[in-house]
């Protein structure tokens, strides 16, 4: 039933009750028009028992993204971007007019605009991730609504093959040297900490004072991937050089080397130091991030088992660890051929 009452603004409320169902509320200037609604919204009870409120009430992609944003937590940079490409897309389009035909559109554009098959999977599981948000948020359950990103004619495109690039012993060395001679006195502090213990650029540079646990010989990496806390276990050169470097003054390991205002931090930004290394020591085609690879490389072809490096670059599925078992060739023809050489 609809009970129409007058506020003190001078407007009038309609609220409409039905069982089973939230109740809707909506005021108007006029009482013709408040009740109008009230006869249009008790007059279309399959509607609401349908979606739980009027349809009046569907948001447009572009409002489904701004409620999607607030309590977005990952970590991924790029998701604003791309998430605010389909918004401007799509727009003020009703959520429930978007089908798959017009997301398979979206990622053919993406195609034609030279963007990899790579990226453009992630375009689309940005967008997904809006969907399933709308699906389970508990306005919009009644909706009863399908993900059309996950239809069968939804395109997926070619996955670039995975980049591993691994230093070599002398490369490495060579890396640390002109490290050590860089205009920027932490870099080789930072590339060591990195071949060490395979931890992330982002990761290193957000490290603070406080994250170091000098008796346990460890740092703890409170914002990762994954959103996984993990422990960082440090080799003795590494912390010598974190002593040599800690300051009262400072929050940050690797802070800025501007002036820092009151209450701000920032990391260092490495980009051109760390170039310029790669220069110095004659290395070509190497990311900061093969560093972490490396890492892996050096555990695994020093014996260690494909669970021990796992667990310290701190991977949440053992897919990812397999991109370095063709590294262990050499210790599972020993296990082999111990367990197993005397058969004929």
């Amino acid at each position: 039933m609809a009970s129409i009452r007058q506020l003190k603004s001078g407007s009038y409320q309609v609220q409409v009750r039905l069982k089973d169902l939230p109740p809707v509320t909506k005021s108007f200037r006029l009482k013709k028009d408040a009740q109008e609604f009230a006869r249009h919204v008790e007059g279309d009870t399959e509607l609401l028992r349908k979606l739980g409120r009027v349809s009046a009430e569907i948001p447009s992609f572009r409002q489904l993204v701004q409620m999607y944003m607030l309590q977005y937590q990952g970590r991924d940079p790029s998701t604003s971007g791309r998430i605010d490409w389909w918004a401007a897309r799509f727009g003020d389009i009703p959520v429930t007019k978007i089908d798959a035909y017009s997301v398979d559109e979206g990622l053919y554009a993406l195609h034609k605009s030279g963007l990899t098959g790579s990226t453009i999977n992630r375009y689309k599981t940005n967008l997904s991730a809006v969907f399933i948000f709308l699906i389970q948020h508990p306005d919009f359950k009644r909706l009863e609504l399908s993900n059309p990103v996950r239809k069968d004619s939804v395109s997926r495109y070619r996955e670039n093959p995975a980049k591993e690039r691994f230093l070599s012993d002398s490369e490495q060395k060579r890396l640390l040297l002109a490290c050590r001679q860089s205009r920027w006195e932490r870099l080789h502090l930072l590339v060591l900490m990195a071949l060490t213990t395979g931890a992330r650029k982002g990761e290193l540079l957000g490290l603070t004072w406080d994250d170091i646990d000098w008796e346990e010989r460890t740092a703890l990496l409170k914002r990762t991937k994954n959103g996984r806390r993990r422990k960082l276990p440090l080799t003795r050169p590494v912390i010598e050089q974190l002593l040599d470097y800690k300051a009262e003054d400072e929050a940050l390991v690797f802070p800025a080397s501007f002036t820092r205002k009151p209450g701000k931090r920032s990391a260092f930004d490495c980009k051109k130091v760390w170039k310029q290394s790669l220069i110095d020591a004659g290395i070509e085609d190497c990311r900061f991030h093969d560093l972490r690879h490396t890492a892996a490389s050096n555990l695994v072809r020093a014996g260690r088992t494909l669970f021990e490096v796992g667990v310290l670059l701190g991977h949440s599925s053992t897919s990812m660890t397999k991109r370095y078992s063709h590294l262990a060739v050499q210790d599972t023809r020993a296990m082999v051929d111990s367990v197993m050489g005397d058969l004929i």
